[in-house]
């Protein structure tokens, strides 16, 4: 690395190391996984500068771009990472309980995984907006607030992401159905449809 390139650096830390901080703190809610996130960020433009071309993009943009995608990236991790710890677990109830498995725990099982595959299919918004307000039990305005979006567009996200979601459920042949006394994302899904 040359004296420009350091010199370089050394600016854009000091000109975005608090914006960078403030957009994961907004999208994540968590002051040490801001910093790891933001620590992370720079590191990225350390190992990409030669690839960073002025005339392409601004500094700003490139150094939100590598943020985003480094958000949405550990947004995934988490999710997926999140619905295997699950996996492993119901799996360690079924070994746990006799033979005679009731159905029910079983159409639970057939329904989780047919619901992920399906939360698979959306864009990352609309996949972000569910799993906020059903896996979290954020309301419209604190997703809003999460992902930076208006508290309408969450709405109609939300809105379009549940027609999406029923769409590949009812293309899929098994019948799903959840047996738990609380209100959940596939009860949503199966009940606005029959609206």
């Amino acid at each position: 690395m040359n004296q420009n390139n350091a010199n370089w650096l050394n600016g854009v830390y000091i000109r975005f190391k608090d914006k960078v901080y403030g957009y994961f703190l907004k999208k994540l809610n968590s002051p040490e996984l801001s910093e790891d996130l933001t620590s992370h960020v720079f590191l990225e433009i350390t190992k990409n500068i030669d690839r960073f071309d002025e005339t392409k993009s601004s500094e700003s943009t490139w150094i939100y771009t590598i943020c985003r995608n480094l958000c949405n990236r550990h947004l995934r991790d988490f999710y997926n990472r999140r619905y295997i710890e699950k996996k492993y677990e119901d799996l360690q109830i079924q070994a746990g309980e006799s033979k005679s498995r009731d159905n029910n725990e079983i159409e639970r099982l057939i329904a989780a995984d047919t619901l992920h595959g399906a939360l698979l299919c959306l864009n990352t918004d609309k996949k972000h907006i569910i799993i906020l307000s059903y896996y979290y039990g954020l309301n419209p305005r604190e997703i809003a607030l999460r992902l930076g979006l208006s508290y309408t567009n969450v709405c109609v996200l939300k809105s379009r992401a549940l027609r999406e979601l029923r769409k590949i459920l009812n293309g899929n042949s098994s019948t799903v159905k959840m047996n738990r006394p609380k209100k959940t994302l596939m009860h949503t899904v199966k009940n606005e449809g029959e609206a």
